[in-house]
């Protein structure tokens, strides 16, 4: 009933005993017993190519985590993803290193250009299809090469690595090419050629350490020779470095000229 604009309700207190009624029961905060809503960890995400937050784990790395994976990466040695990952590699340091090679390789080649074209008195431009260049050729042996690999090491029988392992690899196995663009702008042929070479012998080495026990590993002993394609690939990787991006602006003999003059 009504009174004074107040609704009045009478409540049975035998209506429990009856059991008609309804029991309300308040979960204090430190209530063992009080539903939480909980997300899934990183295990009990299902996976599926569309599912985000399947891929999301593989990005939740911080930066200081990142350099020192670049950085342990420049010491080829085997036992990388156990060792310097805890075994669960990331792929943000693989595509922040991808990335960032891109922007090295093309803003010291665009310098290196302008600077001759200063010393040779001609009006600088910027040379915006070689970023394209780097793009195409930095993400696909970066991105594509790996999963090509690790394709090929599926249909051969090898079961120990997945996608992610193959495309972190590569990526932080490029990380070294970073301070060889920047000390490539020291314009001397011969010395651009160790540069990126040695910067390939490392990569390489690291490479190879690092996948040829997986192909090791597989029944089928054909296998194993993918890492002859491993390596040739990287050897023209670095050969492609150097004539498309440092072979302008140079003192001293040059075997092989900058193809864009």
């Amino acid at each position: 009933m009504s009174q004074g604009g107040y609704a009045v309700v009478d409540v049975d207190d035998e209506i429990n005993d009856q059991g008609n009624g309804l029991e309300f029961k308040t979960f204090l905060p430190t209530d063992s017993n009080a539903p939480r809503a909980t997300s899934p960890s990183p295990p009990d995400v299902p996976y599926s190519p569309f599912n985000l937050a399947y891929y999301q784990t593989y990005f939740d790395v911080d930066t200081n985590t990142v350099l020192k994976r670049v950085g342990m990466a420049m010491i080829p040695r085997s036992g990388f993803i156990a060792e310097n990952c805890d075994g669960q590699i990331d792929l943000y340091g693989p595509f922040w290193t991808l990335t960032t090679l891109i922007l090295v390789l093309y803003i010291t080649s665009t310098l290196l250009s302008s600077i001759t074209q200063y010393l040779q008195s001609s009006h600088a431009s910027s040379n915006l299809p070689l970023l394209s260049t780097a793009v195409s050729v930095i993400y696909f042996y970066g991105l594509g090469l790996p999963a090509l690999l690790w394709g090929a090491t599926k249909w051969l029988g090898v079961g120990e690595w997945g996608v992610v392992e193959a495309l972190g690899l590569y990526g932080y196995s490029m990380g070294v090419y970073i301070p060889v663009s920047l000390l490539c702008l020291i314009p001397v042929g011969i010395l651009r050629w160790v540069l990126v070479f040695g910067g390939a012998a490392s990569s390489g080495y690291f490479l190879v350490q690092n996948i040829y026990p997986v192909l090791a590993s597989a029944d089928n002993k054909m296998t194993r020779l993918l890492i002859i394609a491993v390596i040739a690939l990287h050897g023209g990787m670095a050969l492609a470095i150097k004539v498309l991006f440092f072979s302008n602006s140079t003192i001293g003999p040059d075997p092989i000229p900058d193809p864009m003059s």
